[in-house]
Formats: C-alpha cells, structure tokens, sequence
C-alpha cells in the first residue's frame, strides 16, 4: 500500500486497508458494541480499499463519504476541533465549518490510499473508558508486513468515533485542532477557515 505522505492520517487509512474479513459470530458476540462498530466500518470500507489502485481520488471520496459519516461524528470533531472560536461563529458559520470540515477529512483519507497490499488488522473485542470526557477507546493494531505492529485507537462516544490515536497516543483530532488554530489565527474567523478547508479539498481531490 503506498500513501503519499505520511501522517497520522495515513496511517488511519493504512490501518484501514487492513481488515480482510469479519470475526467467526461466535466471536463477535464477545465483543463490546464500540468494537462491532469498527469491524462493520471497515467491512463497508473494505471493497474500496481493495480496489484502490484502479480508483481516482474523487472516486475513492465518493464512495468514503457514506461510510466515514457513518462511522464518525463529524459534527461533534469540527466543535472540538475549532475549540474556542466555535461560540463565536453564527449558526450559518458554524454550520459552513461543519460542511467544509467533513468534506476534507473525507478527501484527505482518500487522497492517501495509493495501493492495497494485504496488512493484516487486530481489533482488541473489549474497550477500556476514557476517563476524561467519556466513551470508550477500541484498541487496535495494524500488523504490517516483516511483523511490526502499530497501535490505532479510537475513541468511541454514542456508538460514533470522535477522535484517532495513533501510537496509541497521538490525538488526530488535536492535530486538527493545530491546524484550525493556525488558520483562525491569521484574521478572517470562519470564512477563513471554510474558504482554506474548502480549497485544500479541492486541491485533494484534483491531485
């Protein structure tokens, strides 16, 4: 599988490639729903990421964007991510960052999937509680070729993912917080924010 450049990001969509098949039902009985939920997100990914290779990325965000906004509480991340400055946006604003938001992160995982090579992918049946702001976190791993492992977690609230670790550790969702700061911070509030988040997706998606 080749991404073209790598990130926390890439290797969400790395971890993504992953999953071959589901679990024998006697074994997913035994999991927590949080982690069904992750199976059955790859399981509608999976014919996509297969077939990555012969797909342009504007395909590949077409047929991404029912099951991301499925699997992912996109509005929920574009509040977190914007931090602060949310309150201060109109309803119009607000609901403008959302689009744009969701449509980049949708864009920004296809653009990564370059090729599909067979990792093999391990989802842990029990979750763990996240302390601080609720939910539970589904561990998994991305076991890739040569038997080096990397842990991705995700942080699963109301039976949606509103955050990514990667490492374990990492938060994707303050790294997307950064970049939305950075933004925010040169002048021009939300309009900026849409018209910068709408223009890297559009430069995504004709890449």
């Amino acid at each position: 599988m080749k991404l073209c450049k790598p990130s926390i990001s890439a290797a969400l969509i790395a971890a993504l490639t992953a999953f071959l098949s589901l679990l024998p039902m006697s074994a997913q009985a035994q999991e927590a729903p949080a982690a069904r939920r992750i199976h059955a997100y790859y399981q509608e990914l999976l014919p996509t990421l297969k077939q990555a290779d012969s797909l342009s990325v504007r395909e590949r965000d077409r047929r991404f964007t029912p099951a991301i906004g499925s699997a992912f509480d996109l509005a929920a991340m574009t509040r977190y991510a914007a931090g602060p400055a949310w309150s201060t946006f109109t309803p119009a604003q607000q609901a403008a960052v959302r689009e744009a938001f969701s449509r980049f992160l949708v864009a920004d995982y296809a653009s990564l999937v370059k090729e599909y090579s067979g990792e093999s992918f391990e989802v842990e049946p029990q979750t763990t509680a996240e302390p601080r702001g609720g939910g539970e976190v589904v561990k998994t791993k991305l076991i890739q070729s040569g038997g080096r492992s990397v842990a991705i977690n995700y942080l699963v609230r109301g039976g949606r993912v509103i955050d990514v670790y990667f490492n374990g550790t990492i938060s994707d969702l303050a790294t997307r917080r950064d970049e939305f700061a950075s933004i925010l911070a040169g002048g021009g509030g939300a309009d900026a924010l849409v018209k910068t988040l709408r223009q890297r997706t559009d430069a995504l998606l004709n890449g």
